[in-house]
């Protein structure tokens, strides 16, 4: 009955609301999203993983958000360091690598991109050993929306254990006069899996679309509905996993009036299947794949490439100086976007 019922949706796909719902806030249709950075390419959340990702013809780069003992605004999804870094090796010293508790200078003496060499050996490269951490503020000189046309999908992970953040995430786009025009597309989008924080960014800067992620592999029409009730209190838009993007979850978050960006979206054979079930955009952690896909490509300037020269000279010195959606707050500890 099921292989019936999927089958039928395939055939009869939900109506194109979606698209008439991304045009409301000016985006490209479908929106294509780079998972931190193109890090199927190069190490994710590193400037190599970005500047690829903007020469792929995508729409936005997604980037995770944390703070550092310091106060620091880095960009870097896991909450611990071990695996994406060689902390226990600087620090053996340490019984604790989460890194709320490393300042910006210890993080600057650690090794970013090793670990992709070794797991990623074919397309490893010697420049990786030398990454370093990046801050936010790094970030918006190097990807200013103003300049690449290329917007940030910042999320904000694990916010709990983050007192503020979303406040201090607001300041720092605003010293750098990051504002939304009053024409073309958003350039800052905010996804989290914390309706808490979607909440508190609605008040600081409303007129940044906000995205509530869900973490589940499965989940029941009642329980989708229940996502979509938190969804449309806090946030624009909803992004399940792919595993649950059937066509009629995506119907009923049309007719509510939410667009859906599932996640993580790696295979043209999802593309095509998602594209005939109206998703209205797409996170990935290969842009280049989605970008031929629809026909989009594009290719910056030397201004962007030298900058991004700059910041990695700057990364590579000190290091050779240095050697779900509906859930608790507590259940986001689960680092799965």
């Amino acid at each position: 009955m099921f292989v019936i019922y999927f089958e039928f949706y395939y055939l009869i796909r939900p109506s194109r609301l979606g698209k008439k719902i991304i045009e409301k806030y000016n985006f490209d249709y479908p929106v294509l999203i780079a998972h931190r950075g193109a890090s199927y390419t190069a190490p994710e959340s590193t400037l190599p993983a970005i500047k690829t990702a903007l020469e792929s013809g995508i729409d936005y780069i997604e980037l995770d958000l944390q703070r550092t003992k310091d106060g620091e605004l880095v960009i870097f999804h896991d909450t611990n360091l071990l695996r994406l870094t060689n902390a226990k090796t600087v620090f053996p010293e340490r019984d604790n690598y989460e890194l709320q508790n490393f300042t910006l200078e210890e993080l600057r003496s650690l090794n970013y991109g090793a670990w992709f060499n070794v797991s990623h050996p074919q397309r490893a490269s010697d420049s990786y050993s030398q990454l370093t951490i990046l801050t936010l503020k790094e970030v918006l000189d190097f990807v200013d929306p103003a300049n690449t046309g290329i917007g940030l999908a910042l999320e904000l992970k694990s916010p709990y254990l983050y007192e503020g953040i979303e406040k201090q995430i607001v300041a720092v786009l605003e010293a750098k006069e990051i504002y939304e025009a009053e024409k073309g597309p958003p350039r800052i989008l905010f996804l989290s899996f914390s309706p808490a924080a979607l909440q508190r960014l609605s008040e600081l800067r409303p007129e940044s679309p906000r995205i509530l992620l869900t973490k589940r592999n499965f989940v029941s029409p009642r329980r989708w509905q229940g996502w979509l009730d938190i969804t449309e209190e806090v946030a624009d838009g909803i992004g399940p996993k792919g595993h649950v993007s059937f066509p009629w979850y995506i119907g009923a978050a049309h007719k509510r009036g939410l667009f859906v960006f599932p996640y993580v979206i790696n295979r043209s054979w999802q593309l095509k299947i998602f594209s005939w079930f109206s998703a209205d955009g797409y996170i990935t952690d290969r842009p280049k794949l989605l970008a031929n896909f629809y026909d989009r490509v594009q290719e910056f300037g030397e201004s962007v490439g030298e900058l991004g020269e700059e910041i990695m000279e700057d990364d590579q010195d000190s290091s050779l100086e240095n050697g779900e959606s509906g859930e608790s707050d507590e259940n986001q500890k689960n680092n799965s976007n």
